[in-house]
């Protein structure tokens, strides 16, 4: 009898402990989404570093726990990745995220990149966040010259001082997926990445970077929009049903993960696949935790 085929993912980025008043949760955009497709079903590799500190020791747990393959997770010398993280009136997060971290400082030796390569994944992810330090941008863009990847996501992580003209770009100009929120978007016409000659934000994006397929633009309490750009075909998930928020971490990143394993793996169509991603979603704000599952 043959296996159930999996979706193979491999998932570059930040391990964050997210550092509450009276909690620590592990975290960080690209954990997170290797968390949630791991629990969807995927066979997830995460590509990250981690200090050989107590929190590092702990975030190798966590990645377990959740079912992340956690082979291409390094220790280095620097501190495990942390962020202070408040919540305002409404439950959105102010992050102040600590700079030099063991993330920042990701290395793959020649060995480790033709491992990933022989891989054969279905998606790559990546994110803005992963490119602030030199060292981890440099083996980001070694890694995407020597594995050719059919799917890549990329999520617009906007954090103060953690982004730059050419973090966004390479986010753009290598992704067939890419997510980015209403309160974010603006980034791509302050650095001239796009213009604005529809003065519709999909429709610049998609003008601007025909590589990509997909463009899933989240409205918050709005909902979200996401644009087909082979069909011309824009889905819209209409508002939400309405819950107790706890807190919004984490939920553009179970969005994204969510629709990622939709439409790349599971093959639905896009206004199935935005319901599916609404939904859970759901489930993160009315949590504390990024992944609640």
């Amino acid at each position: 009898m043959k296996g159930i085929s999996k979706m193979r993912a491999i998932v570059y980025g930040e391990t964050i402990w997210d550092i509450y008043p009276e909690e620590k949760v592990i975290g960080g955009a690209a954990f997170n989404y290797a968390a949630h497709l791991a629990h969807l079903g995927a066979e997830t590799y995460f590509i990250s570093a981690v200090g050989n500190d107590d929190l590092g020791d702990e975030a190798l747990s966590e990645a377990k726990r959740h079912g992340i393959m956690t082979d291409f997770i390094v220790k280095n010398s620097k501190k495990t990745g942390a962020c202070i993280v408040t919540l305002d009136g409404e439950g959105i997060p102010v992050f102040d995220v600590i700079s030099d971290t063991a993330y920042d400082n990701i290395e793959l030796d020649r060995e480790c990149v033709e491992r990933l390569a022989e891989l054969k994944a279905d998606v790559f992810y990546f994110n803005t966040l992963c490119q602030r330090g030199n060292v981890s941008r440099n083996t980001l863009r070694t890694l995407l010259d020597c594995v050719s990847f059919p799917n890549t996501v990329c999520d617009i992580n906007i954090r103060k001082d953690c982004y730059d003209s050419d973090s966004l770009s390479l986010c753009m100009e290598k992704c067939s997926l890419v997510k980015i929120s209403d309160e974010e978007g603006h980034v791509l016409y302050d650095f001239g990445l796009i213009g604005s000659g529809s003065g519709d934000f999909l429709r610049d994006v998609a003008d601007a970077y025909p590589n990509i397929r997909y463009i899933a633009y989240t409205l918050g309490s709005r909902g979200s929009r996401v644009l087909d750009t082979a069909e011309g075909k824009t889905c819209d998930s209409g508002i939400p049903e309405k819950v107790d928020v706890v807190s919004t971490v984490g939920a553009g990143d179970c969005y994204c993960a969510s629709l990622t394993y939709e439409i790349y793996f599971r093959k639905h169509d896009l206004a199935d696949s935005v319901s599916f991603a609404t939904e859970r979603c759901l489930k993160v704000v009315s949590r504390r935790e990024a992944v609640p599952f």
